[in-house]
């Protein structure tokens, strides 16, 4: 019997059955871990089995059932970890902070179905997760509502998804804390046990990492559908990705909800005329580029995706005497301009954070803030913006308490502002102040070229 139990607990570490080759070796790696210390569910090997044939030639996988391989040196390898249908006490004190340590430094966590039902006990991990497991009606098809489909694993879904599953309902909805990507419609299926909102699907920035949760996966046909299996590709390539969207597609404009007059191109040149504009480089293919072809005058370009507190990246190309901006929730703007060499810059030339406008005061404009650092390249090369943003807060009544904020702005590398507190929108941003809003990319003042544009939900505890 006793050398029956070594080979069986030999056989649930799943340690990879070749060597890794250099190729592997320079690749992410994704760790999943299925331990049960409760109820256990018969899909976790054809869960293991599909997943590990996920990645290809984008991550690598390894699975283990063994708590002894969190440790700080054993996690140190890996990218993101999943714990796929987890249950009660899979990690000891000692573990558990090897888990957190490695995790609050950028770490990811993909959780699949029982992992709501695992570490009661442990309040960092219910923060982590976002909710406990409560109870749930017999296996049976429903319908799940896509909130956001602009998540990379939402994306391929379609906007009312239908499929069989157990449905778990959850101690607390955990709207507040997490941002929900699907919820449940509670009239196409029975023995719902939740009271009004019934997220299944969210995702979150928290303590330093990225957390992704789903509540499929019960069955062993979920893991043999397509559709649930991008779903979980998806979801680990975000956090491998540490939480970044990417907003240039492969092709066309998809993501951007306003998009006439831009066009998604392999690359641009300069091109002579006048005014001085873009000519398309289809021999280019490192980097998909947008670009407003419609001679400079054309609609903003607008984002699907909206966010409160964010990271931003994106690089432009602005030709000679060329002018645009990049607005955060579509009201903040950092002003793109033709202002190489400025001497004394201002809050309209590159790097400056728009003015406010009232045509009833005196001056109509006020609340500019010009760079710290004049950092703008010359016209016709690639420059970079990296925003840190921070919403505005708002009490129960909806009435504003605290403002919105560039906390940082880099420009090519340079900082050019910090902690800027912003009163109200900036001229030509969108009307009033909300908790979350689309990225606004301005096109109708001028030639302009995108490219690398990324965004990132984040969030901030400490500074609640």
């Amino acid at each position: 019997m006793f050398c029956v139990l070594i080979t069986l607990f030999v056989g649930l570490q799943s340690a990879p059955a070749h060597s890794t080759t250099a190729a592997e070796a320079r690749m992410p790696h994704v760790l999943v871990f299925s331990r049960t210390a409760g109820f256990r569910h018969s899909s976790i090997e054809a869960g293991v089995e599909a997943v590990q044939g996920l990645g290809g030639e984008t991550y690598v996988i390894e699975h283990t059932e063994d708590p002894t391989w969190f440790t700080p040196q054993r996690l140190a390898k890996y990218d993101s970890v999943v714990f796929l249908n987890t249950t009660q006490d899979v990690l000891d004190a000692e573990q558990q902070q090897a888990f957190m340590d490695w995790y609050r430094d950028e770490g990811g966590y993909v959780g699949v179905h029982a992992a709501a039902d695992t570490e009661y006990d442990w309040p960092w991990y219910g923060q982590l997760m976002g909710a406990y497991f409560k109870s749930h009606p017999q296996v049976q098809p429903a319908d799940i509502v896509l909130e956001d489909r602009t998540h990379p694993a939402m994306q391929h879904l379609p906007a009312i998804w239908t499929c069989t599953d157990e449905w778990y309902d959850y101690r607390r909805s955990p709207r507040e804390d997490v941002h929900v990507l699907a919820r449940m419609d509670h009239d196409t299926y029975d023995g719902e046990g939740m009271d009004g909102d019934h997220p299944i699907v969210w995702c979150h920035a928290f303590d330093g990492g990225t957390a992704f949760y789903t509540g499929r996966g019960h069955t062993d046909e979920s893991f043999d559908e397509p559709a649930f299996l991008e779903h979980l590709d998806r979801a680990i390539q975000w956090t491998i990705d540490d939480g970044w969207i990417d907003l240039v597609p492969e092709s066309g404009t998809t993501g951007w909800v306003h998009a006439d007059g831009w066009s998604s191109v392999a690359g641009v040149n300069p091109a002579e005329g006048t005014p001085p504009t873009f000519a398309v480089d289809d021999a280019a293919s490192a980097h998909r580029v947008l670009v407003n072809t419609a001679g400079g005058k054309t609609w903003d370009l607008v984002s699907g995706i909206e966010c409160g507190d964010a990271e931003i990246h994106l690089d432009f190309m602005v030709p000679e005497g060329s002018n645009s901006g990049v607005y955060v929730q579509g009201r903040y703007e950092i002003q793109i301009f033709d202002s190489h060499e400025q001497v004394a810059p201002q809050h309209n030339h590159c790097g400056g954070i728009y003015e406010r406008w009232d045509e009833d005061r005196s001056p109509k404009g006020f609340e500019g803030h010009p760079p710290r650092v004049n950092a703008a390249g010359e016209p016709y090369t690639w420059q970079t913006y990296d925003i840190v943003f921070r919403a505005p807060r708002f009490d129960a009544d909806g009435a504003k308490t605290e403002n919105a904020r560039f906390v940082r702005v880099e420009h090519n590398g340079q900082l050019i502002h910090e902690n800027v507190e912003l009163t109200g929108p900036t001229r030509a941003g969108f009307d009033g102040e909300v908790t979350a809003g689309p990225l606004r990319l301005q096109g109708d003042h001028g030639p302009i070229a995108y490219r690398n544009i990324r965004i990132r939900r984040v969030s901030d505890p400490a500074a609640e």
